[in-house]
């Protein structure tokens, strides 16, 4: 009656969906992490909300890696997958282990062989200002 227990899939383009056919390939994708690998498109969940990105928007991809160095305590290190189109970074995918983002790295490249891997450094080597 009001859509509960329909998967609802945002998309990088503000539209959501609800279909049977992308709530199967989603439920059928293999994961890693808080990743799926559709057949139909890249799932993700962040912020408490499912993601859809069909795979050729994805233009680029690549690794971050972010430290954190806590008082009296080693460094803890966060892996991110960051995923890029045109010269926006749109998702910013967090994994604790390095294997799973190298793993997910690595099937994102199987499942999109026309995407780029890599950092690209902005024009002018400085990172946008966010003010």
């Amino acid at each position: 009656m009001f859509g509960l227990g329909k998967i609802r899939l945002h998309g990088v383009d503000k539209k959501v969906i609800t279909d049977e056919a992308h709530a199967d390939d989603f439920k059928a994708a293999p994961a890693i992490g808080r990743v799926r690998f559709g057949k139909l498109c890249f799932y993700y969940r962040d912020l408490g909300r499912k993601y859809y990105v069909p795979y050729d928007y994805i233009e680029r991809a690549f690794i971050r890696i972010s430290e954190t160095q806590p008082d009296d305590s080693p460094p803890i290190y966060y892996y991110r997958l960051i995923l890029v189109h045109g010269d926006k970074e749109f998702a910013n995918l967090i994994f604790n282990k390095e294997k799973e983002a190298d793993d997910a790295l690595a099937k994102l490249q199987d499942c999109a062989p026309n995407m780029a891997v890599g950092y690209v450094p902005p024009p002018g080597g400085k990172k946008p200002s966010f003010r």
